[in-house]
């Protein structure tokens, strides 16, 4: 397999790998701890029809606690919450400096492939780009 192939090879894969962690980390970050205000809690449990199952409602809603439960409850949703997001941006900064280091792993085996005045052309082009802000690059992930 010569060296152009094997580069786009490992480029695919590595691109497929990423796009299922984001996948993952997406997944992850959905996962829903949020719980009801105990006045939306009310409204929805009265206006329920009797028999719609059980199932819409929060596990700890079943078992039917107190109102001081409820906010006992909520205070701990509120902390969790709170972690989570703490978490969630931690596992966005380690995933965006990954990132970052394959980009530029993948720009230097790109510019590997290309003749030294090919080479410095790319790189001049690369400069720009990075050089124009997120609005001008129409939002989109940075190129190789």
């Amino acid at each position: 397999m010569e060296h152009g192939s094997r580069t786009r090879l490992m480029t695919a894969l590595v691109l497929a790998v990423v796009f299922g962690s984001g996948v993952l980390l997406g997944f992850a970050a959905d996962s829903n701890l949020g719980a009801t205000p105990v006045e939306s809690a009310d409204e929805i449990a009265n206006s329920a029809e009797a028999d719609e199952p059980r199932s819409r409602t929060r596990l700890y809603d079943q078992v039917d606690p107190t109102e001081v439960q409820r906010t006992q409850i909520d205070s701990i949703v509120s902390e969790h919450r709170a972690r989570t997001n703490a978490l969630d941006e931690q596992l966005r900064g380690e995933y965006r400096a990954g990132f970052k280091v394959i980009l530029l792993e993948t720009r230097e085996a790109i510019k590997g492939v290309f003749t030294p005045q090919q080479a410095a052309e790319y790189q001049r082009l690369l400069e720009e780009w990075d050089a124009r802000p997120a609005e001008a690059r129409g939002n989109r992930d940075e190129r190789d």
